[in-house]
């Protein structure tokens, strides 16, 4: 009884006390949800038990899966890393979750280490698809994620304590390749344009304008001429206001600047997964929070641009390029339109077979476009080979 009457008067102990068994029950009972559109991706679910997830290892070991399924599915989640940014930043803090805060308000994720096995093994199976095709010419190009590129906006001490990813796009490039494939590097020509708008301040994409040139990179290197900046520029198009990209969505950050994106109706007709779509972009996708997955329509198991301004035309001949790719591509592909008369592309993220596309059409030339962080940790790239 004293021990009670103790208790009641510390009022605030039960208050918390209450607090966090209403919280657990009311967690508890919450659906979990599929997708954070906040952060724009989709948030682990809840792990089946076995025995070969309980002694699995690494990101696949069971207790790794279910402390991120807590982490990603506890409720209010978007509120508490609103809440945690606008107290850290009032603290003086220049990082939260993961994302650090640069010049000029650019936004960097901290890459502190590299999946090297599920590298390798990616780079292995890049092999093995060129063996299985060994008369396909193929480039393969890494786009750097932006802080190896932007490094005069980086905040102090940032680049010691991240992945190089210079040197391991380097290294990727010195793997015993066969000789069908090509090796692509835009890094240099990037940072040749750091002092402008080529990455996103609030999402870890480039802006169309540093795509191009990657573009203009990689059709050199194929011998024909890049259409100009302002050849682009004249064609229809639009720009679209407030844009907050995932690292704003991870950061939370109050002061940063929203970010716009400028989009080019370059003329073709578009095909996705074998249906007619009414135009290059999604533009209705612009007023949604998920801005950048209006670019050519977001990502999709094979979209096939035909193109109407290809200046490399030749009467009696369809010239044809297939780009293998992540998200990144999407702001790219479109100029190849200027060089082609088809352009295919493909994400075997949606893609049930590689061999479905390589066994009914013929190619010039194949590009497999990724950003690094996605070519070293992505587990799709098994693919190509089926």
């Amino acid at each position: 009884m004293n021990r009670l009457k103790e208790l009641l008067k510390t009022p605030l102990i039960w208050c918390f006390a209450l607090f966090i068994l209403g919280y657990t029950a009311w967690d508890l009972v919450t659906p979990d949800k599929e997708k954070s559109d906040m952060e724009n991706r989709y948030l682990q679910q809840k792990p089946t038990l076995t025995l070969k997830n309980l002694f699995a290892k690494g990101d696949n070991a069971y207790n790794q899966r279910y402390e991120k399924y807590i982490n990603d599915q506890f409720v209010l989640r978007d509120d508490w890393i609103t809440l945690k940014s606008r107290a850290e930043t009032a603290l003086g803090k220049i990082e939260n979750n993961g994302i650090a805060y640069g010049e000029d308000g650019y936004l960097f994720e901290k890459v502190v280490s590299v999946d090297e096995e599920n590298l390798q093994k990616n780079i292995q199976y890049v092999q093995e698809f060129l063996q299985m095709y060994p008369q396909q010419k193929t480039t393969l190009c890494i786009i750097p994620n932006a802080y190896t590129v932007l490094t005069d906006k980086l905040p102090a001490g940032f680049e010691n304590i991240t992945v190089n990813q210079r040197d391991w796009i380097n290294r990727i490039y010195q793997s015993q390749w066969p000789s069908n494939l090509s090796a692509l590097e835009i890094t240099d020509a990037l940072a040749e344009h750091s002092d402008e708008y080529i990455y996103y301040r609030t999402d870890h994409h480039w802006t169309t304008y540093g795509a191009y040139f990657a573009y203009r990179q990689y059709i050199e290197s194929l011998g024909m001429t890049p259409v100009s900046w302002e050849t682009i520029q004249s064609v229809k198009g639009g720009t679209v206001e407030d844009f907050y990209g995932t690292f704003y969505s991870k950061a939370k950050n109050a002061d940063v600047q929203p970010d716009s994106i400028t989009w080019y109706d370059i003329p073709c007709t578009v095909e996705i997964n074998g249906e007619a779509v009414d135009s290059l972009h999604n533009v209705e996708q612009f007023s949604q929070r998920d801005k950048y997955a209006g670019l050519m329509r977001s990502n999709n198991a094979l979209t096939v641009l035909y193109s109407q301004v290809n200046q490399n035309h030749q009467e009696g001949k369809t010239s044809r390029v297939l780009v293998v790719k992540d998200s990144y591509g999407n702001s790219m592909i479109p100029y190849l339109c200027y060089h082609f008369d088809e352009v295919y592309a493909i994400d075997l993220r949606y893609l049930a077979t590689m061999s479905s596309v390589m066994g009914e059409t013929d190619f010039d030339e194949l590009l497999i476009l990724y950003n690094f962080a996605n070519f070293a940790d992505d587990t799709n790239i098994p693919k190509l080979r089926y």
